[in-house]
């Protein structure tokens, strides 16, 4: 099956929203406030099932897969990119089911970090540089209470919102975005020891151009994968001992009541504060009919649809390439 054609068919969401599992994916960005358009810049992330029970953004769990840098399909260039200029509020907007302020956004239960990189494109080795990072903000007040997290608390809280700036001077150029979430509700055990559970990452990728006449060039960086290690006390992690109350058990955390975002530090050039914008209309669709092509542990499968029933048409092995060649995409229209 052609890559094209999976690109077409994977990019389309759930009408419904009958799916056990709320997770999430950006569905579209707003540049101070005005929307681009419903998945234009965006890697969408591949579906991993069939209707009515596949969904996108797996999530990624693996940390030597290449998938932790933008997901599945994250290698394949969107056909738009967004421009934006130095100082412009870009808000990533989440969603599970559908681009609605009544979506679920992410399992009220997935309590995590939320964290944002920038990278020139294509990315290299170290090139991936944090500029936002948001944790546990507040801890809970009950014994095994999770705390106020980013991922919960804040984005799903706010229709899933999610924002930073581009850095101040940044020089012109073509760049990735990586913006992700990530769910420690089963991170209190490594998925390197027991891959059914472990902390759950969510990354995507929105492809920027940013204009001007900018000097600041972005300093070495993280690769992904390669930045987070299943050593990493951020990312094995009991959400339950984030109280400010004792619990009536022992917690397995060392870190009871503290948790250290993985990855490094945000980087000195990003801005020191990220505010919310008022935002415009959404442009585009909300829902999107069901897809016909998944892909689940790197074999994409091409399907047709009896009712339900689905036909397997095609099937074939998925392999990320990411290029070291750039080839411009057309502006994202407003």
């Amino acid at each position: 099956m052609k890559s094209t054609s999976i690109i077409t068919t994977i990019t389309a969401v759930l009408a419904n929203s009958g799916l056990a599992d709320a997770h999430c994916y950006i569905w579209g960005v707003f540049v101070n406030g005005v929307d681009q358009g419903t998945f234009r810049g965006i890697r969408t992330p591949a579906y991993n099932g069939a209707p009515p029970s596949g969904y996108a953004n797996s999530p990624v769990k693996d940390l030597d897969s290449i998938d932790l840098r933008c997901n599945v399909l994250g290698d394949k260039q969107n056909s738009y990119t967004i421009q934006v200029e130095p100082g412009d509020n870009l808000t990533f907007d989440w969603h599970h089911d559908k681009r609605t302020a009544t979506d679920d956004v992410i399992a009220s239960s997935h309590h995590g970090p939320a964290l944002v990189y920038i990278s020139p494109d294509p990315p290299t080795e170290d090139s991936f540089v944090k500029i936002w990072e948001e944790g546990l903000y507040e801890l809970g007040t009950a014994p095994f209470a999770p705390g106020k997290w980013a991922t919960t608390e804040d984005i799903a809280a706010n229709h899933g919102h999610m924002n930073v700036r581009i850095p101040a001077g940044l020089k012109p150029g073509h760049y990735l975005i990586r913006a992700e979430m990530i769910g420690l509700h089963e991170a209190d055990v490594s998925y390197e020891k027991n891959p059914m559970r472990g902390a759950q990452f969510y990354p995507n990728c929105v492809q920027i151009e940013v204009v001007g006449n900018g000097t600041v060039e972005l300093p070495s960086g993280v690769s992904f994968p390669g930045a987070y290690k299943y050593s990493d006390p951020g990312v094995v992690y009991d959400v339950y001992c984030s109280t400010k109350t004792k619990p009536t058990v022992p917690c397995t955390s060392s870190l009871v009541g503290t948790y250290p975002i993985p990855g490094p530090t945000v980087w000195s050039g990003a801005w020191p504060d990220t505010t919310a914008v008022e935002l415009g209309p959404v442009s585009g669709e909300t829902t999107v009919a069901r897809w016909s092509s998944w892909v689940q542990r790197s074999v994409v499968t091409s399907a047709t649809f009896d009712g339900n029933q689905a036909k397997v048409v095609t099937t074939s092995v998925y392999t990320a390439t990411w290029s070291s060649v750039y080839q411009t995409p057309a502006p994202s229209p407003v």
